[in-house]
């Protein structure tokens, strides 16, 4: 589980006082702060993490320490491991070998700057990954489904190194990637695990790497279908909640990873040729 905490720690080395204090109370947990956020954030993941053991000792450092029960996030990963398992073990290769657009538009900008050694998260069966292999570039991915991750291996044989395990657990490693490229998983996340998903990638880049995320658009023609669960959220066929983007939200979401472009594009309904195509925002962010 994760737990958020509001505090007015203001710089590194109170950061480092508190960090050591709550590492000797919670030996494994992941411990980071967020301190440009306006509430100075203290983000704690463990198997189990009380609330007012953490209070407690940040207080008594001398600093205010108050979780936000609005971002107390339970550990979906069950959950999330289980529908995408259930989802390749029932469709397979579900979405062909043709990469996608947003692939084939990240190659060739992988290509005019040079990028030889990328990060997909989410990358399935490895799709995707094909294009990006064709033209020389080494390959590491993380995949949630074992089913999946079997799939892509049975493929690729060992030419690619996947992290079997949830985006949200990143990092898996700490290699710095010259690019990285994430298409069609970040809206299926909520806002906090979007927020430390983008930021565990945008670490993981090297100085000048370059990192592409795609995003369903809020103008896509699936829009709106499902039960509204949130604000552009929206809970589709067997639980899939997808949170739709407009250049704002996108902008705001990715202000502090480096963002240079957003712009829409197609992507056409491999599925189903004869339905309109998906409407994606393309997003560029260099470290």
């Amino acid at each position: 589980m994760i737990e958020i905490f509001k505090t007015n720690i203001t710089n590194q080395e109170q950061a480092g006082g508190v960090y050591d204090a709550l590492a000797r109370l919670l030996p494994g947990a992941r411990i980071s702060f967020d301190l440009d956020d306006p509430e100075k954030i203290l983000r704690i993941e463990d198997d189990m993490v009380d609330a007012g053991m953490v209070a407690e000792t940040v207080e008594s450092l001398g600093y205010v320490c108050k979780v936000i029960p609005d971002l107390v996030c339970k550990d979906a990963t069950g959950d999330m491991r289980s529908f995408w398992d259930n989802s390749f073990i029932e469709h397979r290769e579900m979405w062909g070998f043709q990469p996608s657009a947003s692939a084939r538009l990240a190659m060739e900008w992988f290509r005019e700057n040079n990028i030889k050694d990328i990060l997909i998260p989410g990358i399935g069966y490895g799709r995707n990954a094909a294009e990006f292999i064709a033209n020389g570039i080494k390959v590491t991915g993380i995949e949630i489904s074992a089913t999946a991750v079997e799939m892509a291996r049975k493929h690729y044989g060992s030419s690619i190194r996947i992290y079997e395990g949830s985006v949200t657990d990143m990092p898996f490693n700490y290699r710095l990637y010259e690019g990285i490229f994430c298409h069609g998983l970040l809206y299926l996340l909520n806002a906090e695990q979007r927020k430390k998903m983008i930021a565990d990638c945008y670490r993981q880049l090297k100085p000048g790497g370059w990192m592409i995320f795609t995003v369903i658009s809020r103008r896509s023609p699936n829009y709106g279908k499902g039960e509204k669960v949130g604000e552009d959220t929206f809970r589709i066929g067997k639980g899939a909640e997808l949170f739709f983007y407009d250049e704002a939200a996108a902008r705001k979401e990715f202000e502090h990873a480096g963002l240079r472009e957003v712009f829409e594009i197609e992507e056409p309904h491999g599925a189903m040729p004869g339905k309109p195509p998906f409407r994606f925002l393309f997003i560029k962010c260099r470290r």
